[in-house]
Order: C-alpha cells, then structure tokens, then sequence
C-alpha cells in the first residue's frame, strides 16, 4: 500500500498536496512531481515545518514546504496554552498534537497509544473514578471511568513529569478500530485551538474524529468557564458514535473536567511508578 510524502508551498499557506511513494524522495523529485518547480527557474528548496532545511532525501509520512525562503515564523511557531499552567507552548509541527510546557514540565496532547491492565482506582464521588496502570517504568497513566481489573487500550493526551523523574500521564479508552467509541465512554479533546473538539480515530492514527457538543451541555459549560476559569482540555462523554461518517455526539462532563487539571487531586491517585495502591 503507498504512503505519501505532504507538500505545502511558503507563499500559500493552505494549499496541499500529496506525493505518493513507498519510498525516500531527494528533494528535486519532491519539487518536481509536485509541480511546484517556479516557471522562472527561481531556485527553490524544501523546508520542514518547523522551518529547518531538508538535509537528504524526504521520506513517506513526512511533510515539507517549498520555497525559496523559509516559511515565516508566524507558520512554523504556532502556540497553544499548556494545560496545566496555561502558559504558551510554542507547536513546532502543524499535524503534531504534542508540546511540552518549559514553565511546568507538562507534556501534552501527545496521542500515544498504551496496552495495559489497570492495577488501581480512585473513586469521584459514586458516578465517578479514575482508573490507573504502568506504562512503562516509573510512568503511569490515569483514565476516567474505568476500573480495577479491566485491560484497555488508552491514548495518552496529557503528561506531567514529577521532580522525582516519575511521569503521570491521563487520557482515555479506545474500542475496536471500527467502533472506538460506545454510548457512555469517556473521550478528551481539546476545547480550542486548531484540533479543538477532535478524538483519535484508531482507522486514520490520529484526532480526526469530529465531536458535536450537545447544545445545553455547551452553554452550561461556558457558564462553568466564567466561574471556574478555562481549561483547554474537556472530558467528554460520548452519547453517539456515526462508525460510518466518524463522528461523534457527546456532552461536556464538567466535574471531571474541572477536577482533570488539580494538582492536589492528581497527587492522590499517583503512585509514584511503582506497583502499589496510589
């Protein structure tokens, strides 16, 4: 099955194509089949998006900008607010959803994919918990409204690295590749910004799902942000999934959006990495 290498141009900022190959391009095929070569033989070169010339051939699942000049760094610097601290964090590539805040250590929006068994859990009240696992050594991710015992595959949207070396990441349950999401999941996406209200779809491996917030869910939510201040990212729960369109319908679940980004609770259902009770 061909991949396909995704060219821009500096002076058209939404302008796309795709390059089909299954294997590294140099960079003069790129501009070629492209058809992006200038008419008056200005000379011109490919530029990643973080504004870096391409050093060697371009390889499939890459994307590039032609031009004769690097793009501005209005294109290649885009920002979005850190999670956790609500600093600007700098977006060095425009399909990457991942960041790391310098002020907090957050690492955010990062879509990973983990297997695992959930060893803890943390009850919210009686409708709602976290569940918890190891991800890897001294890492653990918490996912709402799942439990002890369940073995899941999560995406990993959120991390925070502890001073201690530990990292404690959150993000939510995937399904099966066809139907992700059933009536009750919980999802979280990203109230603003460029990939605002988007699920990772496990068909396209990334955040292409569209999500539509029910109306009263919305407005109440906005009414809670006035109050309670902004967060960039909702737990959401899923009332409809369209497996065939993919997309979504769901509502804003605002105490465990709220609850999501306070430290003191994020101490609580942590357990340091290690194998016992948080």
């Amino acid at each position: 099955m061909s991949a396909n290498i995704r060219v821009g141009h500096v002076e058209v900022e939404d302008y796309w194509i795709t390059v089909d190959t299954n294997s590294p391009l140099p960079q003069e095929d790129v501009i070629r089949i492209s058809g992006m070569s200038p008419r008056d033989g200005t000379p011109v070169r490919c530029f990643m998006e973080d504004g870096n010339a391409v050093i060697g051939d371009i390889s499939p699942g890459e994307t590039v900008i032609i031009g004769s000049r690097p793009p501005p760094m209005a294109r290649t610097r885009k920002t979005t607010p850190c999670p956790n601290c609500q600093t600007s964090v700098a977006l060095t590539s425009r399909e990457s959803m991942g960041a790391t805040c310098k002020s907090c250590s957050t690492e955010f929006n990062l879509l990973r994919v983990h297997e695992l068994g959930v060893m803890w859990s943390r009850q919210m009240g009686s409708k709602r918990s976290y569940g918890s696992g190891p991800i890897g050594r001294k890492s653990t991710i918490h996912i709402p409204g799942i439990e002890v015992g369940e073995a899941v595959t999560a995406i990993e949207v959120s991390r925070h690295s502890r001073v201690n070396g530990a990292i404690h990441a959150t993000g939510y349950r995937i399904r099966s590749d066809d139907c992700p999401y059933a009536p009750g999941d919980i999802g979280i996406v990203q109230s603003e910004g460029e990939n605002k209200l988007l699920l990772f779809d496990p068909k396209t491996g990334r955040a292409s799902v569209q999500v539509t917030i029910l109306p009263n869910s919305l407005e109440a939510t906005r009414r809670a942000e006035s109050q309670l201040g902004k967060r960039h990212l909702w737990v959401v729960k899923i009332q409809s999934f369209d497996a065939k369109r993919r997309t979504a319908i769901a509502s804003v679940d605002r105490p465990y959006t709220w609850r999501m980004s306070q430290s003191r609770y994020l101490r609580k259902i942590t357990s340091e990495g290690v194998p016992i009770s948080p």
